[in-house]
């Protein structure tokens, strides 16, 4: 079966999943289980010259557990790092990393007293001075900040906005230098894919952060008119082809739109890889879930670009043709009437 006649099939398909995913989403909104609430964190960070033995570690964590002991706090979380640069809060301090670094991180909740961990910090460094197993020549920092994700959110809001202007801009481009038609199916491979992309999501009930769904959308939005910018870039030469003036506008778009799906899905396979490298050095929990929300940006638009825009553009196009026929005959007849007045 031709994809024109299995165009109502997958356009029936996205509209429905379309619809479905813009119900959930007004009743039940994403699943943001991977964003974490406000936290606070109390780090020890050990720069030694020399490896920290198991004793070393064991005895700083038991110091640790002391002082949490003595100011009446608890902590929810514990990871220990070896190797470790300083973390964020102790940026500024005058040590010199080793290699050899070792941090030792407990996470509070947000509603942890900051008195209770100034109090546990006094102490676990008064403990660490009085212990001979660090009389070793090392630079021991302790310290603890709150932490909240909505920095982070609003980055991911701005770089959805940004790329949001970027596909403006580039169906713009579209639409100056392949024309109106082409721009429009353009358009609409963008909002459909977006909004598939958001519909998959809210379904699925796929863990994300507050605001990537809406990176998502974006990005599927940049993936989906990359790839009908390599049709386009076909279509106007196979328009200059005169071997191709007799045939149908549904036939040229087929015609063109096959030869470039091979470099299509060697683009599809650019950017996904693209995406998965970009995702993991960004995130380091979750990845693997990350690594799938990234593919996804790039499996629709493909989707859309195999099989809806072909046959949606052979009737945008034919459309168009018939348009610029009528002008013509209509432009053609008003110079003949104008000539014979003349006459």
């Amino acid at each position: 079966m031709s994809k024109k006649k299995l165009l109502p099939i997958w356009a029936a398909v996205s509209a429905v999943l379309i619809i479905a995913g813009i119900v959930l989403m007004a009743v039940l909104g994403f699943n943001t289980s991977l964003d974490r609430p406000e936290y606070k964190t109390f780090d020890v960070y050990y720069n030694v010259v020399v490896d920290l033995n198991e004793e070393s570690k064991a005895a700083l964590e038991a110091h640790c557990e002391e002082a949490f002991a003595s100011a009446q706090v608890s902590y929810t979380d514990k990871v220990t790092l070896s190797g470790q640069s300083a973390p964020v809060s102790l940026t500024g301090t005058a040590f010199s990393e080793t290699g050899n670094d070792f941090l030792l991180r407990y996470t509070f909740s947000a509603e942890t007293d900051d008195a209770a961990l100034a109090s546990a910090k006094s102490a676990l460094e008064s403990a660490i001075d009085g212990d001979e197993t660090f009389a070793m020549p090392a630079e021991t920092y302790v310290s603890y900040a709150g932490v909240s994700l909505q920095p982070m959110n609003e980055a991911i809001w701005r770089g959805a906005v940004g790329i949001v202007v970027a596909v403006i801009v580039a169906l713009i481009y579209v639409a100056i230098r392949f024309g109106v038609g082409s721009a429009l199916t353009g358009l609409i491979a963008c909002v459909n894919d977006a909004f598939l992309v958001l519909a998959i999501l809210a379904i699925a009930r796929i863990p994300v952060y507050a605001f990537a769904p809406m990176l998502y959308a974006a990005i599927a939005a940049v993936v989906s008119v990359a790839f009908w910018l390599i049709r386009c870039m076909k279509l106007r030469d196979s328009a200059k082809d005169p071997a191709n003036s007799a045939l149908s506008a549904e036939e040229a778009v087929d015609r063109a739109c096959r030869a470039t799906d091979k470099t299509v899905l060697i683009a599809a396979l650019v950017m996904a890889v693209l995406l998965i490298v970009c995702t993991a050095c960004t995130f380091t929990t979750g990845a693997m879930l990350i690594f799938a929300e990234a593919l996804l940006c790039v499996l629709v638009p493909l989707y859309f670009s195999m099989l809806l825009a072909p046959a949606l553009h052979g009737k945008v196009k034919g459309a168009f043709d018939r348009l610029k026929a009528k002008r013509t005959r209509y432009t053609g007849k008003k110079k003949s009437v104008k000539a014979e007045s003349d006459n």
